[in-house]
């Protein structure tokens, strides 16, 4: 099991102060959750080093399909049982679409888990293996534009060198959340790294959101034993792929989903109806966040920040060695969204993610989540 927990650190709080007319009990609060006590020179390659440089990604690129057409690679479509049903649509299906800053709707739908710039590049997986009930046992793709499930041909498979006639999926079954990178990278270009895990934690962070209390076995990659677990080669074998007429994927994260699969509906309904709050809401706020809202609103470069009434950083030391910097990385966006998750279930709350940091005074700022007030707060804020 991976950590849930931030690693030892130090921790520090910093509270801001509200405008003049405004609540004082709604002054901005900013915590710097943990810091990572490693300053030992960072052995990144220089291509994944360029996501703590000021340096802009450019004009964007074509991104890639929104998700893989399986189907041209022998794939069938299934029914879905109740029970995958339910959590399939309480991960990716809230209904509408993403607007754009003038109200204007996109095409884009809005999904219950947050995507760095609606990029949504986390592909979702089942692995079923014997003895487990409902899908029969094989590996099953979702298309959650389509909202459709397909079984992938083992046979097929088989023939393009994929897997083996001696390879079986594990036993139970198994959610594996993958990212096609092409998504993020598009928009992002150097910068997309972080952001592939950072989507995939938020959506991982979900699922665990969804079925507690129960505690949830989870193996993060990227790595051979989660490629051997979804039966797909590197991604940095793109013609292995191409070949299939699919676009490469990296599989991040995996969950071994427990027998009973129950979601709770307090859960379920929270996480439908989250909304991240936007950018002219923290705008027009009212509140003054102090320093440590205009230090990360600075390395962000997203004004908009100093308009949040909290605000959740985590940082690790520029230098810090890679091994720690991916640890740190799974740790700070898993827990901003359990944050995320739990404000919305409670209403106290309302959160937006924040990426985007150069490395600036020896560390790098990881991830950032500003939040306004929810409805419950509010009411009770300007209450009798």
């Amino acid at each position: 099991m991976p950590r849930t927990d931030p690693p030892p650190g130090t921790a520090h709080e910093h509270r801001g102060s509200a405008r003049p007319g405004t609540d004082p009990r709604r002054a901005a609060s900013h915590h710097t959750v943990f810091h990572s006590s490693c300053g030992g020179p960072t052995d990144l390659p220089t291509a994944l080093a360029r996501a703590f440089t000021p340096d802009s990604p450019g004009e964007p690129r074509p991104p890639g399909p929104r998700a893989n057409p399986w189907r041209a690679a022998s794939a069938e479509p299934v029914a879905v049982p109740d029970r995958e049903r339910a959590l399939l649509d309480a991960l990716w299906h809230s209904g509408g679409l993403h607007r754009l800053p003038d109200g204007t709707p996109t095409g884009i739908h809005r999904r219950p888990v947050p995507s760095a710039g609606a990029a949504y590049p986390v592909q979702t997986h089942i692995v079923v293996g014997p003895g487990a009930d409902g899908l029969a046992p094989g590996r099953y793709a979702y298309d959650m534009e389509q909202d459709t499930l397909v079984k992938r041909d083992d046979a097929a498979d088989r023939a393009a060198g994929w897997t083996s006639a001696a390879d079986r999926p594990a036993d139970g079954t198994h959610l594996v959340l993958t990212v096609q990178p092409g998504r993020s990278f598009g928009r992002y270009r150097h910068r997309a790294w972080p952001l592939w895990t950072a989507d995939t934690a938020y959506a991982l962070a979900a699922v665990e959101f969804l079925y507690a209390p129960e505690r949830l076995a989870v193996r993060l990659g990227p790595g051979a034993a989660l490629r051997a677990l979804l039966g797909v080669p590197p991604a940095a074998e793109p013609r292995r792929w191409l070949a299939r007429r699919l676009a490469p994927e990296i599989p991040l994260a995996a969950v071994a989903l427990p027998r009973s699969r129950t979601i709770g509906p307090r859960h379920r309904d929270a996480l439908a109806a989250r909304r991240s709050p936007g950018i002219t809401e923290f705008l027009e706020s009212g509140a003054r966040g102090g320093a440590a809202a205009d230090r990360t609103a600075a390395a962000s470069a997203q004004a908009w920040v100093r308009g949040a009434t909290r605000l959740h950083t985590w940082s690790i030391p520029s230098g810090a060695a890679a091994a720690e910097l991916a640890a740190a990385v799974w740790d700070a966006h898993r827990a901003a969204a359990a944050i995320c998750y739990a404000d919305a279930a409670t209403g106290d709350w309302r959160s937006r993610p924040v990426s985007g940091f150069a490395a600036e005074d020896g560390h790098w700022t990881i991830h950032a989540l500003a939040a306004l007030p929810g409805r419950r707060r509010v009411a009770t804020e300007t209450g009798p």
